[in-house]
């Protein structure tokens, strides 16, 4: 029942209820009572919890410092020199034609040649500043990828700074043009004096005066003003050309007309002998050898025939009684073979005659022919030679002269001729004379030719000083003539 007090309502205190006890089991352990600690799953979600707030405040802390570059340049970007952080795209864009204004836009390169200058500028070269290339890889700094990836580009850039210079592009066709006008205004080939032939007039040799050339060394140059370009350096180089010397000089070629070699001898043979070496004699009036150069005889002369205007006439280089078209040249060949013995001109082909000939020393002939005998001669000096040939008439007698002019030789020369006698043959020959010229009957012996001896001749060059002493003494040619029997002609009729 509920009761008053003093105090007012006091409700009835309920009476404890015994809680039954569980049975135990036959045989079980009691367990002990004690206090329960945390689970393994609260401390994985404490620290889970843990990580958010970290991975939270990182993420906090990269927005922080990288937000305020969203749309501006990072820290550490650098454009010629001048800091980007915190530039706008166009404040690089202004940046950057500021720098054009003041470094490209005014850029020359400049050559001094010869009192000329010579220049290139921006404009001709079309130089231009690729913007996206120049601020491209600077922008993509710090704006690509995720937050974190900026964040990490940001950290690099204050160890590296990234540092770029505008990209420019140009054209290099006018600087190859300025070039090549330099070389046209400042280059030109030394000119040689030269030496012009005219024989049988007052001056037979006319001369031109030699010309020194210059030359511009523009190696490298091409390049150069490229890195200078590139560098956006003003420049101005000075150029002096170097002097090209001529080879040949007149006062070389006014030396180089010495008489080398001079040859006077009597003509011999009938008219038509002496008719033929004046028409040979007409091809070698005037020739003009030059260094390195070979004459032909053959060539200069030409074909010794009819229509050439050569007459029949006897042929002693080719034996006793020989006749032929053009008999009486190989006089010419000859005196033309013995002036390059004494003037010193390689002789690199000729031939003897068969027998020796009265028109010069034994030994020292040399024969021609249309079938293939030539005269060769060849200059190995420096300079040209000149070769002349001529007729002439004096007490009577028809004289040939045979002139070569060029390089000194120092010294004067003659030719020597030794030979001995090889033996005779006294068995004569007997020829049927079935023409009749000179035997009939059979019973004729008619002697045409008697016995010649064979010889064998040795020709030297020697070579003395102005006070006479021998300088040198060199073999030139060694034949052989074959002993000739005595002929005789035996007519071919018999007598009635």
């Amino acid at each position: 029942m509920p009761s008053m007090t003093r105090a007012g309502y006091t409700p009835p205190r309920p009476e404890p209820q015994k809680i039954p006890a569980k049975p135990h089991k036959k045989g079980g352990k009691k367990r002990k009572k004690g206090k329960r600690g945390m689970g393994a799953a609260g401390v994985v979600s404490l620290l889970i919890f843990a990580l958010a707030a970290l991975i939270g405040a990182a993420t906090l802390y990269i927005y922080s410092v990288t937000q305020p570059y969203a749309h501006a340049y990072i820290p550490g970007t650098m454009l010629s020199g001048y800091p980007l952080a915190g530039a706008t795209r166009e404040d690089s864009e202004a940046l950057l034609a500021k720098i054009v204004g003041e470094t490209i836009e005014p850029w020359k390169f400049t050559i001094e040649c010869m009192g000329q200058r010579y220049s290139v500028t921006a404009e001709d070269v079309r130089l231009t500043v690729n913007a996206e290339k120049t601020l491209g890889p600077l922008w993509a700094a710090g704006h690509t990828g995720s937050m974190l990836d900026r964040f990490i580009e940001m950290e690099k850039r204050k160890r590296e700074p990234l540092i770029a210079a505008p990209v420019l592009e140009y054209d290099l066709t006018a600087v190859d043009g300025m070039l090549e006008n330099i070389l046209l205004d400042a280059e030109y080939p030394p000119v040689d004096a030269t030496l012009s032939y005219h024989p049988g007039s007052a001056e037979p040799f006319r001369f031109t005066q030699e010309e020194t050339g210059r030359s511009v060394d523009l190696g490298g140059m091409r390049e150069r003003i490229e890195r200078a370009l590139l560098s956006l350096e003003a420049e101005t180089v000075v150029l002096e050309p170097r002097t090209i010397e001529p080879q040949v000089y007149q006062a070389q070629l006014e030396e180089a007309l010495s008489l080398r070699a001079r040859v006077v001898s009597a003509v011999t043979g009938d008219e038509a002998a002496q008719a033929n070496v004046r028409l040979a004699a007409a091809g070698l009036a005037g020739v003009r050898l030059e260094a390195g150069e070979t004459l032909s005889f053959n060539d200069a002369v030409g074909r010794r025939t009819a229509e050439a205007g050569y007459l029949a006439a006897p042929e002693p280089a080719y034996g006793v009684g020989a006749v032929g078209v053009g008999g009486g040249v190989c006089q010419v060949s000859t005196a033309l073979y013995r002036a390059a013995l004494l003037g010193g001109v390689s002789v690199t082909a000729r031939s003897s005659a068969a027998r020796p000939v009265d028109y010069c020393e034994m030994g020292q002939e040399a024969a021609v022919s249309d079938q293939g005998l030539d005269l060769v001669i060849q200059n190995d000096t420096t300079y040209p030679l000149f070769i002349s040939a001529r007729t002439y008439e004096e007490d009577d007698a028809l004289y040939l002269e045979m002139t070569i002019i060029g390089d000194p030789i120092g010294g004067r020369a003659v030719l020597e001729s030794v030979y001995e006698e090889t033996g005779r043959i006294e068995e004569p020959v007997y020829i049927r004379d079935r023409e009749g010229v000179y035997a009939r009957y059979d019973d004729e012996r008619i002697p045409v030719g008697e016995a010649l001896a064979g010889y064998a001749a040795t020709v030297s060059r020697i070579v003395y000083g102005e006070d006479g002493s021998e300088l040198s003494r060199s073999v030139v040619s060694q034949d052989i003539y074959e002993a000739i029997p005595p002929t005789i002609y035996v007519g071919v009729e018999e007598r009635e």
